[in-house]
């Protein structure tokens, strides 16, 4: 039986240790300032989107890793006869699926499943799948786990304000008034991999953010899979704030709880002060 490899595109956010945990390989998709263009995860930062952002008012833009990268990526992967199970963001916010159904065709032994979610809500997949092609699972057999459970991942963010989603035309301009002029974070819940708005939170940020966390934990009790679950942030969260927050999670139960940064993809939509409570279900 061939050995199955598992791979995602970089809005995952799997960090780095877990990647090398877990034997999970990642592909950028690419973010471009101005007239240059960088690859997710490789030579560029949030950092450096901050700093664009702030010095010329524009926003980055993000684009799909196209087929020939993704042909490239799994025949390399596939070398040796291995088989792969590509974990792609969602469908419907990019063309990565798509493309990346292509190259696999090409290529061959590549599965490609629809997380239907992104950052860490996919980062759960891939341990997932991680687990069992360690445990002997065959690609198949992952593929179809996957699709069941992707449909247990809990993705939703709490934004600060709606500046970047407004400027990347994921919401109108008059919304967003009315977000910052009430003070309001909106809770964004990922449903059948769409970008739909949940709770509406008002007050103090930090304060948001722990009832949040404590709404997500009562609307779920008794059905969270608690073997882990992903705190992730983008710039603007103190530490200690992300050790309160860290704290409640441990209280509920979960096991491991990571705590993380997401890239640059869900930077360049979500903007500063963006946080994102994510597990599964049972």
């Amino acid at each position: 039986m061939s050995r199955t490899i598992i791979s995602t595109d970089s809005p995952a956010d799997v960090p780095q240790t877990l990647c090398a945990r877990y034997g999970i390989h990642v592909i950028g998709l690419h973010v471009t300032l101005g007239d240059r263009s960088f690859t997710d995860g490789v030579d560029v930062a949030p950092d450096d989107l901050y700093a664009y952002y702030k010095k010329t008012g524009a926003l980055p833009k993000t684009s799909a890793v196209s087929i020939a990268e993704y042909r490239d990526f799994f025949a390399a992967l596939t070398a040796d006869g291995c088989e792969v199970v590509h974990v792609a963001f969602s469908s419907k916010l990019s063309a990565t699926y798509q493309n990346a159904c292509l190259a696999a065709e090409e290529v061959g032994r590549v599965h490609v499943v629809d997380s239907k979610s992104l950052t860490t809500g996919m980062a759960l997949l891939c341990i997932c799948a991680a687990e069992l092609a360690e445990a002997g699972a065959d690609a198949q057999t992952v593929v179809r786990a996957l699709e069941a459970r992707r449909e247990k991942v809990v993705t939703t963010f709490l934004l600060d304000k709606l500046e970047f989603l407004r400027k990347g035309g994921r919401c109108s301009a008059l919304t967003a008034l009315g977000a910052n002029v009430l003070g309001i974070k909106p809770q964004i819940v990922m449903r059948d991999g769409a970008l739909t708005v949940g709770k509406k939170y008002r007050g103090r940020l930090e304060g948001c953010q722990m009832q949040y966390v404590r709404d997500l934990l009562a609307e779920y009790a008794g059905r969270m899979d608690l073997s882990r679950c992903f705190l992730s942030h983008t710039a603007g969260v103190s530490d200690e704030q992300l050790g309160a927050l860290r704290r409640e999670a441990e209280a509920a139960g979960f096991r491991e709880v990571f705590v993380t940064t997401v890239g640059c993809t869900i930077t360049t939509h979500c903007g500063e002060r963006t946080f994102t409570f994510e597990f599964m279900c049972l």
